[in-house]
């Protein structure tokens, strides 16, 4: 016991040693007073690092087990019976009729399994089975599911949606949009629906580090000094005074509180600044340093909203704006007017938001209606006047709206979920944007969210004001999006600055390629990958452009490296199986082929490439079968025809 407790001091020591090593630069040189950091918070620093939620409880052992029953402590986890809402025995499994494919979720003793199936007939003529490895959302409207292979994080292709007891595609899956078990999860993704995870750097969805649930430093921001000042019994009266070492959010400015939430609960079109990640944003900052948020607007916004734009909403509210008039209320009003972070809605009285409401509304409230009505409602002002409602983006939800409006002025049958005319994207947390700015979001909402050229024109408009010497990134972003790749050539040969993005690189590797310009688009491809080593589809790209070069052992190694990193990627199977039918190799081509489309039945390239294998061993017959298939799926399969008219031709 001895032995224990004095290795225990040492190990206590060792740690005050480090956390001091890691913040020896701040205890005499505090982040500047600036009109974006009206306060020193010390923890501001980028030499401040993050401890973590275990860290925190040890001190704050109420708050933690307050907190960690919040939809935010509860937002990500692994995958267990704990976790899930999901009845799935109960459920039918869901059929995605555009690509023809059903998922049943299963329990298979503690492991939650995806079973992904085709039939024909009665006969399986495919089937996929892969676990889940974490469960995303709280369970107040959805779980999501998420595959890690190899620390490689995708979305599954199965949502289950809580509230209506339901399984359904996941948003952005439906449609014909099905993208399997290939959508990657980013940054962008998991720095909202979890605390921080350790990511692998040149990757977009690779971690070594995954946490389980939005943590205490999210809003106070990462505590190493406010933990070694303390282990140094360096404490401060709260009561009477201001702890530096950590960020109290209620102690910022307006603005700055408001931005502590706005980090994720305005959620868009989000727009770096230039040298940022979406890492770089800590409390006490203005979000606007970080990135630009812009959300879509529609000409009748009453008929819908988007699910994570509660703070968008709420700036809408006459409680809002005049309460932040110059002459209103001594506080003005924000989120935590009304939520405690620390305490879970759900057992939160509704008589705390009542009195929240008649705060400033006094008497049975200045409530306009009858009182034979008001009590219909129980006297509840949130529900008159924060009704909820589907929202635009997620389905089968319903929702806070926190628009807050007089009754009268809401039509119940309008919040259905739809919305009117796109008028355009504005930004939320900067209301001066510069043009630059403004052009990439409307880029990104073209890529990411509506695929319509109208988006392109707008971004054109605003890149107008540049020329591509000045903004060579945005434009060649611009053309590639326009598929102009003959521009997007021309502007990399007047610009010898080398490219900081490795999206940049990529693209001007790519337009090369369809343009046939190999050893071009090799040393783009080479430039890509040395900043991004670990971007799958980059390798497989580079790999395309080697073997264009008859370079089939550079290829060959690109093709094993993917399946090294991801051996549940068809796109690499299919790769090895090529190089097989280039080398005269038909067994290992064969063994190959048979992976990838077992991943993915779909794949075109891969059936091309069986079709080839056909043709291969001389049954001509078979091949012509296959590519027929192939076509009568996707008639305009450039590929395909090609393929099918050499056949013939020979």
């Amino acid at each position: 016991m001895r032995k224990r407790t004095i290795l225990f001091s040492v190990y206590i020591v060792a740690v005050a040693i480090i956390l001091l090593v890691a913040v020896r630069c701040n205890t005499n040189k505090p982040v500047p007073v600036t009109e974006s950091n009206p306060h020193t918070w010390l923890n501001n620093s980028d030499t401040v690092k993050y401890v973590g939620i275990n860290t925190c409880k040890k001190c704050h052992y109420d708050v933690y087990q307050s907190f960690i029953q919040t939809g935010m402590g509860q937002s990500f986890a692994h995958a267990s019976k704990q976790k899930s809402k999901g009845h799935f025995e109960k459920i039918a499994p869901l059929y995605d009729k555009y690509s023809d494919l059903y998922y049943q979720p299963y329990w298979e003793d503690t492991v939650l399994k995806l079973k992904e199936y085709r039939l024909a007939g009665k006969d399986t003529i495919h089937k996929r089975i892969e676990a889940v490895s974490y469960i995303v959302g709280s369970g107040h409207h959805t779980n999501s599911h998420i595959m890690d292979v190899n620390g490689y994080l995708y979305q599954m292709p199965f949502t289950f949606y809580v509230q209506k007891q339901e399984l359904d595609l996941p948003p952005g899956f439906e449609h014909g949009y099905n993208s399997r078990f290939n959508r990657q999860l980013g940054l962008e993704c998991l720095s909202c629906h979890n605390a921080y995870p350790g990511f692998v750097q040149g990757s977009v969805n690779k971690y070594d580090k995954i946490p389980e649930g939005i943590d205490c430093e999210r809003c106070h921001g990462p505590g190493s000094l406010h933990v070694a000042q303390k282990m140094l019994g360096k404490t401060v009266d709260t009561k009477h005074d201001t702890d530096f070492t950590i960020v109290n959010p209620r102690k910022l400015p307006f603005d700055l509180q408001i931005d502590v939430c706005q980090r994720c609960h305005l959620q868009g079109d989000a727009v770096l600044k230039n040298g940022k990640t979406f890492f770089d944003f800590r409390p006490g900052m203005k979000l606007s340093d970080v990135m630009d948020v812009f959300l879509p607007t529609y000409e009748d916004d009453e008929k819908g909203f988007l699910m994570a734009a509660h703070a968008q909403r709420l700036k809408k509210s006459q409680c809002f704006l005049q309460s932040n008039k110059p002459g209103g209320r001594t506080q003005p009003m924000n989120c935590i007017t009304c939520h405690n972070p620390h305490v879970s809605v759900r057992v939160t009285q509704i008589q705390f938001f009542n009195d929240k409401c008649q705060g400033c509304h006094k008497d049975a409230h200045g409530c306009k209606l009858p009182e034979e009505k008001r009590k219909l409602k129980d006297n509840n002002c949130v529900s008159c006047h924060m009704p909820r409602s589907g929202s635009v983006d997620i389905p089968h939800v319903s929702i806070t709206d926190h628009y807050i409006r007089r009754y009268e002025h809401y039509n119940k049958e309008a919040a259905v979920g739809k919305v009117g005319k796109f008028k355009g994207l504005e930004c939320l947390d900067n209301k001066h944007p510069d043009k630059i700015t403004v052009a990439k979001a409307y880029m990104y909402f073209y890529e990411k969210f509506e695929h319509k050229t109208y988006n392109l024109d707008s971004a054109s408009k605003y890149l107008n004001y540049y020329t591509p010497n000045l903004e060579p990134e945005a434009f060649i972003y611009y053309y590639y999006l326009r598929e102009d790749f003959e521009t997007i050539l021309k502007i990399a040969g007047s610009v010898s600055t080398p490219y900081k993005e490795a999206v940049t690189n990529y693209q001007v590797a790519k337009s090369a390629l369809n343009l046939g310009q190999f050893q071009m688009a090799v040393n783009y491809f080479q430039k890509a990958i040395a900043l991004e080593q670990f971007n799958l589809d980059y390798h497989n790209q580079y790999a395309i452009a080697l073997l264009r070069l008859n370079n089939s052992v550079g290829a060959e190694k690109e093709y094993q490296f993917i399946t090294k990193e991801n051996p549940r990627s068809a796109m690499g199977w299919n790769g090895l199986a090529f190089i097989g039918l280039f080398k005269n190799n038909i067994p290992s081509a064969k063994e190959n082929i048979k992976k990838a489309l077992a991943l993915d039945p779909d794949y075109e390239p891969a059936l091309i490439n069986n079709v080839k294998i056909s043709e291969a061993i001389g049954d001509k017959k078979e091949a012509l079968r296959q590519i027929n298939l192939i076509l009568k799926k996707n008639p305009n399969s450039k590929d395909a025809q090609e393929y099918l008219n050499y056949l013939k031709g020979k």
